[in-house]
């Protein structure tokens, strides 16, 4: 019998962060409790989650929760505080959020130390870690979109600069200040950023490493200038709701194109939970809608965000946990 769609859908493209965790080493997963704004526990790195659950044991043999691992992005954030949420009210299953780095929950979720995962960037910026566990998990399918790239305000001239080949002119650099604004050094989307200046041959530019949080305000700052600026980001995210931006396009994709974000489960999850895997299989929101709720996110805090949406879209729910429209 053909396996169900959702099982083993992967879908072709380009996209964010790789973290530097060996896949085929014993790479041991930590957590500590914590509870968060929505009285529900979440975890971050301490302990092994291999040690946790014993040797060759599955969550799923263990009385403990579900444990759904989640990375410190925005939009990691409130898919995994939506995701709780729902499978907790809809199901009564315990859900605990583990924070792990990204290559650590491919591993964990292989192994079966966790149970699911909501971040997996297919088919390029994670290709690596796919590559290596794909025969270990179940692929429930796309969340939403994304997509990397260098982003400018959209009152930067297009009749000047569309186009990263744009910037080898170096008149046009100089209007950056020959500059693009990173995030977090070791981030694949920087990565990718110091491959296009070599791709590119764009030796009047010069990358500035920094965090993500760096960008944005150094973005702001601009913006609020009125001056040109350039930053690598991404979609989702919610300066796209706040701004009017775009990106460069990119000739040679070195930043691919458009990515999706999967929802990964160990094996046997479809087994153990029937209707979970089902409501997996369904879990997607509209890119915009996930612009404006990160938004949301940052301007209030990502509970806030999350219990507002959930609050206003009754329907959606109704149509993730039981597969009916209307």
């Amino acid at each position: 019998m053909t396996a169900p769609l959702w099982r083993r859908r992967a879908v072709l493209l380009s996209g964010l962060g790789l973290a530097a965790a060996s896949l085929s080493s014993q790479v041991r997963l930590s957590w500590q409790r914590q509870a968060d704004s929505t009285a529900s526990t979440t975890s971050s790195t301490q302990q092994g989650l291999a040690s946790q659950a014993g040797p060759g044991t599955s969550p799923s043999s263990a009385t403990g929760p579900l444990r759904l691992g989640w990375s410190p992005w925005a939009d990691a954030e409130v898919m995994s505080l939506i995701a709780q949420r729902v499978i907790q009210q809809a199901y009564n299953l315990p859900v605990e959020r583990v924070m792990a780095d990204i290559g650590i929950q491919y591993a964990s979720v292989a192994r079966g130390d966790l149970d699911l995962m909501l971040m997996a960037w297919l088919p390029l910026t994670h290709k690596d870690y796919w590559t290596r566990v794909r025969d270990r998990v179940l692929d429930f399918g796309s969340m939403y979109s994304g997509r990397l790239g260098w982003v400018v305000p959209d009152y930067v001239d297009a009749a000047e600069v569309r186009s990263i080949t744009d910037l080898r002119n170096p008149e046009v650099a100089a209007r950056f200040q020959n500059t693009v604004q990173g995030i977090d050094p070791g981030s694949g989307l920087n990565q990718a950023s110091e491959r296009a200046l070599l791709d590119y041959n764009l030796t009047d530019m010069r990358l500035v490493a920094s965090s993500s949080a760096a960008m944005t305000a150094v973005l702001d700052k601009a913006i609020r200038e009125r001056r040109w600026v350039m930053v690598t980001s991404w979609t989702p995210h919610w300066m796209f709701a706040r701004y009017k931006l775009r990106f460069l396009e990119d000739p040679q994709l070195v930043f691919g194109g458009v990515e999706w974000i999967h929802a990964l489960g160990r094996q046997g999850l479809d087994r153990d939970h029937s209707d979970l895997a089902a409501f997996l299989s369904r879990f997607q929101i509209p890119d915009r809608e996930l612009s404006d709720l990160l938004l949301m996110a940052n301007e209030r805090s990502a509970a806030e965000a999350v219990e507002d949406y959930l609050d206003r879209h009754p329907a959606r729910i109704r149509y993730w946990t039981t597969g009916m429209i209307g």
